[in-house]
């Protein structure tokens, strides 16, 4: 059984909400003492249509974190190919110096072909975009000692690039979100979080990978937290699989509990410490209230009393 504390946070996914509505859901959830609140990062809506609108990540998250006192924060997760690497390592340690060093640095590799082509981004094939955020990664780890980087790599060349200012804490975590062998090496080398949204069964499978690719670097995988998103509506992930879902409305606050109790349980046992729930853009509701002040702490007294 981990020893790592429980960690709950709510994704408020900025399409189809305008800023006061993220503002008022972000300083709700630092007020009822949840851990984390985070954003996703595209240019267009994921739902239900492409052109809803939608605020752009980097600079929705230095504004939170000028209007928040506490809460930890993040984009789940920034797709590597969006900003050229470095211009995001230098966004990333604003919003770390802005939020008084409360930045979580989320990385993947992209999905969303159709949205590159729209915006005139790159999108090369899966194995160029997992070495890039291991590239992306690498220059974060001596940005934050070196006073200047060069680095030539396959995909990202710098010449002694200042990284000034350092992180507030000496180092931003990492989360990368990944269901794949190759990424998982990246996850073992720079990760402190690996995020996902499969199954208790799926999240076994990748605890084996996640192993595997530990044992080869000589890193305890325990050093890893792991984190589980569930959504509001039924969906499948990038990896088409079906993600796990809390339906916050139209239901009973006694059937949303019950509903999240199971969930915490099921994923506490193959490992998961941190909880992450997208919530939909009118939250929160009288469920998402009542789990957020009572639930989540009778679960945090229950699972960390007994690791």
């Amino acid at each position: 059984m981990s020893t790592q504390p429980l960690e709950f946070g709510i994704v408020t996914a900025q399409d189809w909400r305008n800023w006061s509505t993220l503002l008022r859901q972000w300083q709700w959830a630092e007020d009822v003492g949840l851990d984390s609140a985070w954003l996703f990062d595209h240019f267009w809506s994921l739902r239900p249509t492409e052109d809803g609108p939608t605020l752009e990540s980097w600079t929705l998250l230095a504004a939170l974190a000028a209007s928040t006192r506490r809460i930890r924060m993040g984009t789940q997760v920034s797709g590597v190919t969006h900003r050229y690497p470095a211009v995001l390592l230098k966004q990333a340690a604003t919003v770390d110096q802005v939020s008084g060093g409360r930045l979580i640095l989320g990385l993947g590799a992209g999905w969303v072909a159709a949205e590159h082509e729209a915006y005139g981004i790159p999108f090369p094939p899966p194995g160029q975009r997992v070495e890039l955020v291991g590239e992306t990664l690498e220059i974060a780890r001596r940005a934050e000692t070196e006073p200047t980087v060069t680095f030539a790599g396959r995909h990202v060349q710098l010449d002694r690039a200042p990284f000034e200012p350092k992180p507030v804490h000496g180092h931003i975590p990492v989360m990368i979100a990944t269901g794949g062998r190759r990424m998982m090496r990246n996850v073992a080398r720079y990760a402190d979080y690996l995020e996902t949204a499969q199954s208790p069964a799926g999240v076994e499978r990748l605890r084996a990978m996640l192993a595997e690719a530990c044992g080869e670097i000589g890193r305890d995988p325990g050093e890893i937290r792991l984190s589980v998103s569930a959504y509001y509506e039924h969906r499948a992930t990038a990896s088409n699989i079906e993600a796990p879902v809390i339906i916050w409305d139209g239901q009973p606050v006694a059937a949303v509990e019950q509903a999240v109790r199971e969930h915490v349980a099921g994923y506490v046992a193959v490992g998961v410490r941190t909880f992450l729930f997208n919530v939909p853009p009118d939250a929160p509701n009288a469920a998402l209230a009542h789990v957020a002040t009572e639930v989540i702490p009778e679960l945090r007294d229950e699972y960390d009393a007994s690791s």
